[in-house]
């Protein structure tokens, strides 16, 4: 009789067991299968997430190109030393810049024969200003053109016919730029000083460059990637 009620009493706890197991099996399907949905769900947010960040660099992109469209009137001129009593009269400075750093570009293009006369600074530029810098340098120029095409032989010619720097020929005085976008600029900026680039410019607001021993020109489609990728 004992033995029978032991019997009884393990094949009662076994099948407790085997329903406890049961259970547990049961809770940890129930647990994978919201977890695989949980994993699916967060597969498609991170690529949600991926597509929304390439979106909003592809839409930066475009606002900093429709910027830089309307900054293709104007140029970026450095070491300008304007004198203090004009430096806040924008039509002083454009005719002050005009005289320096503008002039002597544009009568290089008469000898050239792309112009027939030197025009005046009024029917050259429209504007000038002077933008914030430090007190220990000339600070930089914005002037704009009245004309792309004026600032579009300026651009062409003031490697050839700039003036020059009186302690060093081969260099200018005065650098003329392109108006480029703060993001722009500052890319320029990190290029040009990168000891991987041989040399930096832009052609009509986008960059361009050659890496140091490679004569293949790249361009800048996108100023937001990952800086790196600039050199790949």
């Amino acid at each position: 009789m004992a033995h029978a009620t032991r019997a009884k009493t393990i094949e009662d706890l076994s099948q407790q067991i085997e329903s406890f197991m049961v259970k547990i099996n049961s809770r940890f399907d129930d647990f994978e299968r919201k977890f695989l949905a949980v994993s699916r769900e967060n597969a498609e947010l991170r690529d949600t997430c991926c597509n929304l960040a390439k979106e909003n660099l592809g839409l930066k992109n475009q606002l900093n190109t429709l910027e830089q469209y309307q900054r293709n009137y104007s140029v970026r001129i450095n070491n300008i030393q304007l004198p203090d009593a004009i430096s806040n009269d924008p039509f002083k400075v454009r005719d002050y810049v005009f005289d320096h750093a503008i002039v002597p570009v544009l009568r290089g293009a008469v000898a050239d024969g792309a112009l027939l006369t030197l025009p005046t600074a009024e029917q050259t530029l429209e504007v000038a200003h002077q933008l914030p810098g430090r007190d220990d340098r000339p600070k930089p120029i914005i002037a704009r053109f009245l004309n792309r095409n004026f600032r579009a032989l300026v651009m062409q010619l003031k490697k050839k016919y700039a003036t020059r720097d009186p302690t060093n020929n081969r260099r200018q005085a005065y650098t003329i730029f392109e108006d480029l976008t703060r993001d722009s600029f500052a890319l320029f900026k990190k290029l040009l000083n990168d000891e991987r680039t041989e040399s930096v410019w832009s052609i009509r607001g986008q960059i361009r460059y050659k890496l140091t021993g490679n004569d293949l020109v790249k361009k800048v489609d996108n100023v937001y990637l990952p800086f790196d990728s600039y050199f790949t």
